[in-house]
């Protein structure tokens, strides 16, 4: 019995009770974020209020403010979790020991394949950087990361032209055309697609003599 009654006191003592008050508050601020990124794939970022995230989260729009300052908060989060994979790609290039055109293609497709497999996520996310100015320039400094790791693969033929203004150039002709082509629908076709954007990149940064 005095085992059982000192566990209870255990359990009620100021420290015990932050921990599971921080585990149940993290876990609220879970939800919302599911349920915040449920919503903007469902609905777009316009559409969907946050109202909507509260009440798919299971919880008020008090609360809501209690974790996330505001709607583009949360659809920089869903950013964030999303380029993940495809900076996980890009570093994946940079591992290659030899980039022929062979290699270079096959990891063309794969970026057209996180492009297509996230596309209803990366509409909301476009259209919440069309939206909020600041996310917009949240977006435009991860696309800069994205061309830092192209940089250092870029061979050295321009005098004059850097080879981060090289892989910007690359980079951001890349993401564009996914937007246009996987994204809102412009009809192209994937294969000359790939063997078409692969040349490109092919000759600014495919291992010399391959």
């Amino acid at each position: 019995m005095a085992g059982e009654a000192g566990k209870v006191a255990e359990e009620r003592t100021p420290a015990k009770r932050g921990s599971v008050r921080a585990e149940y508050k993290a876990r609220t601020r879970q939800r919302l974020a599911d349920a915040a990124f449920a919503e903007f794939e469902e609905r777009g970022y316009a559409a969907c209020t946050i109202d909507d995230v509260a009440r798919r989260a299971g919880t008020s729009r008090a609360t809501f403010y209690v974790h996330y300052a505001s709607k583009a908060e949360l659809a920089e989060g869903l950013w964030d979790v999303t380029r993940l994979s495809l900076i996980a790609l890009y570093r994946e290039l940079a591992r290659y020991p030899r980039r022929d055109r062979a290699t270079v293609e096959g990891w063309m497709a794969k970026t057209f394949d996180f492009y297509a497999t996230h596309r209803r996520r990366l509409l909301a996310v476009h259209e919440a950087i069309a939206l909020e100015p600041l996310l917009a320039e949240v977006y435009h400094e991860r696309t800069r990361e994205v061309a830092n790791l192209v940089a250092p693969l870029i061979l050295e033929r321009t005098a004059g032209v850097s080879a981060h203004f090289r892989a910007s150039l690359l980079t951001v002709q890349h993401e564009r055309f996914c937007y246009l082509w996987i994204l809102r629908g412009v009809p192209f076709d994937r294969d000359e697609a790939i063997r078409g954007l692969a040349e490109v990149w092919f000759e600014q940064i495919g291992t010399p003599g391959a």
